[in-house]
């Protein structure tokens, strides 16, 4: 027989109450009542260790215009906890930093380190952090927690690099204990493209939406997925890997991410004779209509679109937000993904396919994100590491 703690309870409630704070700005005690269905006296309780903890606070009391007490709005306290989020790229590092209600205070570019092997790699990400930190120095805050979103098969929970595609060395790293021991800080790590959907979630296109999926095209090629309002991470950590979806080529069994990453595309522009570096290069002949540059953004488009339609048919989002290095190549690549998409679409679905407008630094800020929501979680809880 399952027995169930009252501090079990106490932390559940207090975690669903968290979540609802940080969904719902300035919604009352009454609101987190009727919405949750805990008594008043349960709702106050909690908020009340909020305050004390330093997580809530309360706006002065707005009139109703109605007889008797207003509500009183909660809002979680913006300097409850001050986060940096990194993007651990396979070509380069990119950080920002953040306050608890999400805001995001700088950003920073970071160094590149294209083809260098994890210690290097992660020599220039701790000069990234560091140059975070003095920025965070010279506004009087102190950063509390890192985020990292990096390319799986990773570890969220021991925190482990496994084995990315093209990322040169990495193999079983234990990010999160190497960052950690360095800064003496609350680490948590996660895939890149689903802490680049909760970047979509709140401060893109996904606001208002509960159903949808943000597609991070890189070298890699990753899916982040929301569902009813919450970043599904399935039984394993292997979920939205949709880079490693079979596609039959020429004769034989190819993955998706290496028919159609940003490498690929690279690889086939220059096989054509186009003097390029990368997919600004790219992004810069199609605006000259160059037919060689539009002819091969279209070949890859295809690929994608097939992609998203078997994305589409079993998740059923609202939206297919596509974000990463090649969402700079705009209406030649999305104008023939959402031809084939609106071709191929089974049934009466209307999902809307676009570009996010927050692809340079999304998975930065996702996972500066993640991290705040972790960390104030675990504080809520009373349970904050280290």
């Amino acid at each position: 027989m399952l027995v169930i703690k009252p501090a079990d309870t106490r932390n559940k409630n207090a975690t669903t109450l968290l979540r609802l704070l940080l969904k719902q700005d300035s919604i009352s005690r009454v609101a987190l009542s009727r919405t949750t269905g805990l008594t008043k006296t349960t709702i106050s309780s909690i908020i009340n260790e909020f305050i004390a903890l330093g997580i809530v606070e309360e706006s002065s009391t707005i009139s109703t215009g109605n007889v008797g007490k207003s509500p009183i709005p909660l809002h979680i306290r913006a300097d409850a906890v001050y986060t940096i989020g990194a993007h651990l790229e396979r070509q380069k590092v990119k950080t920002v930093l953040i306050d608890a209600r999400m805001n995001i205070i700088t950003r920073k570019k970071g160094l590149s380190y294209e083809g260098l092997g994890p210690k290097r790699v992660l020599e220039r990400l701790f000069l990234s952090i560091d140059d975070s930190m003095r920025e965070a120095e010279k506004r009087n805050i102190k950063v509390g927690a890192i985020g990292i979103g990096a390319p799986g098969p990773l570890d969220a929970q021991t925190g482990v690099v496994r084995h990315p595609p093209k990322f040169k060395g990495w193999k079983d790293v234990p990010l999160v204990k190497i960052v950690h021991e360095r800064d003496k800080l609350p680490v948590w790590i996660e895939n890149d493209a689903n802490v680049g959907v909760l970047a979509e979630k709140w401060h893109g296109g996904g606001k208002n939406l509960k159903n949808f999926v943000y597609i991070l095209v890189n070298e890699g090629i990753g899916a982040g997925i929301v569902i009813d309002d919450e970043l599904y991470q399935g039984a394993y950590d292997y979920v939205g890997e949709i880079g490693h979806i079979l596609f039959y080529d020429h004769g034989k069994f190819r993955y998706f991410e290496d028919i159609s990453g940003v490498d690929i595309l690279i690889k086939m522009a220059r096989s054509q004779g186009l003097n390029i570096k990368n997919v600004k290069d790219i992004s810069d002949l199609l605006q000259t209509n160059d037919k060689v540059a539009c002819s091969i953004v279209r070949d890859i488009a295809t690929w994608i679109g097939a992609a998203i339609i078997d994305v589409i048919h079993i998740i059923g989002p609202q939206t297919v937000f596509i974000g990463g290095k090649m969402a700079v190549l705009g209406d030649v690549l999305i104008q023939p993904i959402k031809e084939i998409v609106s071709k191929y679409l089974f049934g009466d679905q209307k999902v809307e396919v676009r570009l996010s407008e927050i692809s340079e630094d999304a998975v930065a800020i996702g996972a500066a994100i993640y991290t705040t929501t972790k960390w104030l979680e675990k504080k809520s809880t009373k349970r904050v590491p280290y």
